[in-house]
């Protein structure tokens, strides 16, 4: 088995934690603002904003610039616990999980509801009660595999343990939410749960001859399919969509327990110098017309803007949002407390 892994701060990071809207302005002056920097995830998530999200933010800003720093979400909440007077983001999107627990160190800045009008069109479950971050899209976790080498792809989580996958299944680092929300999913399918981890623990040990490379992110797991190093993973929607755009034989199926789903959040972070360019960057996020085209092939990111319907390609795994909410989930409050012991232990028993 070989590791991908080259940024092991990212797997320690959690060790320091238990068109609406898009008018130029929305009633502000950007002309003396400096850059923003925020961040985004490696892989797909960085693509498309770079391709959508930014020149979208940058008409409604008068061409404000953007430093895009992609970035796994425990390492961005523990770079600025150690920043806190002097954070070196300004806008950052997170997974619930970590959002979760990083509001212990107060990090966040509340969202001014009249600078982000695009609030208004999310349901209000998508938007935290706290006032603090609002969802911009939804993730469907999978069973990814290789088209072409697979044609009768496994049914469900516990047929990957076949001596037949041996050396050809991929992984991610635990420090990453896609495994930290399988492996939680595996320890349920297998009678644990978020607070009993033992049953994952122990599928990954059966799953260890079969592993054939683990990522440092779930973007650096898509590099593996696309030079052939893996056939098979847990995999992220978005993530096979934009592999399947650029001509990688992968297709997403659906385990017979069901899919999983992953919120992200964005925020405003608090000491910043640039709120109000945060603040556009976020209603940038929200609108339509972002929202729509990040919901459309390759990216088939679930939208949360309520004017936004489902595309075609995304309704191959959720025809809606209220079909998406009937999707197994994570319990982040109960698996938070002890995630850095588990990313540690991942570290151990794989070798990472």
């Amino acid at each position: 088995m070989t590791t991908g892994i080259t940024r092991r701060e990212a797997l320690k990071g959690l060790t320091t934690f238990a068109a609406a809207g898009l008018t130029s302005g929305v009633g502000l002056s950007f002309g003396q603002a400096g850059a923003l920097s925020a961040t985004t995830y490696p892989g797909a998530w960085e693509e498309a904003h770079r391709s959508i999200l930014i020149p979208a933010f940058r008409r409604a800003t008068n061409n404000a610039q953007v430093n895009l720093v992609a970035s796994l979400a425990v390492d961005t909440v523990s770079k600025l616990v150690a920043a806190k007077a002097n954070p070196p983001y300004d806008a950052i999107i997170l997974d619930e999980g970590p959002f979760i627990a990083a509001l212990q160190y107060d990090v966040f800045a509340p969202l001014p509801q009249d600078k982000i009008p695009n609030l208004r069109d999310l349901p209000k479950k998508f938007v935290d009660p706290r006032g603090l971050g609002a969802f911009c899209s939804a993730q469907i976790i999978g069973l990814a595999y290789n088209t072409e080498k697979i044609k009768t792809p496994p049914k469900s989580w516990n047929d990957l343990l076949s001596p037949q996958w041996k050396g050809r299944v991929g992984l991610s680092s635990m420090g990453s939410t896609l495994i930290s929300a399988w492996m939680a999913d595996i320890a349920r399918i297998n009678g644990g749960s978020e607070e009993n981890m033992e049953p994952a623990f122990a599928y990954l040990k059966k799953l260890l001859p079969n592993v054939a490379a683990v990522a440092a992110s779930p973007g650096a797991l898509a590099t593996l399919f696309q030079q052939g190093q893996i056939d098979l993973a847990p995999f992220y929607n978005n993530n096979a969509g934009d592999m399947q755009a650029k001509g990688v034989p992968i297709a997403l199926t659906r385990p017979d327990t069901g899919w999983l789903v992953i919120r992200s959040t964005m925020h405003i972070v608090k000491n910043t110098k640039n709120a109000d360019l945060a603040a556009a960057y976020i209603n940038a996020a929200l609108s339509p017309e972002v929202q729509q085209k990040m919901g459309d092939a390759p990216y088939l990111l679930a939208p949360t803007n309520a004017k936004v319907p489902y595309s075609p390609g995304l309704q191959q795994y959720a025809k809606d949002a209220a079909q998406l909410e009937t999707y197994h989930g994570v319990d982040w409050a109960k698996l938070n407390p002890r995630r850095a012991e588990y990313i540690d232990r991942f570290n151990r028993e794989v070798k990472v």
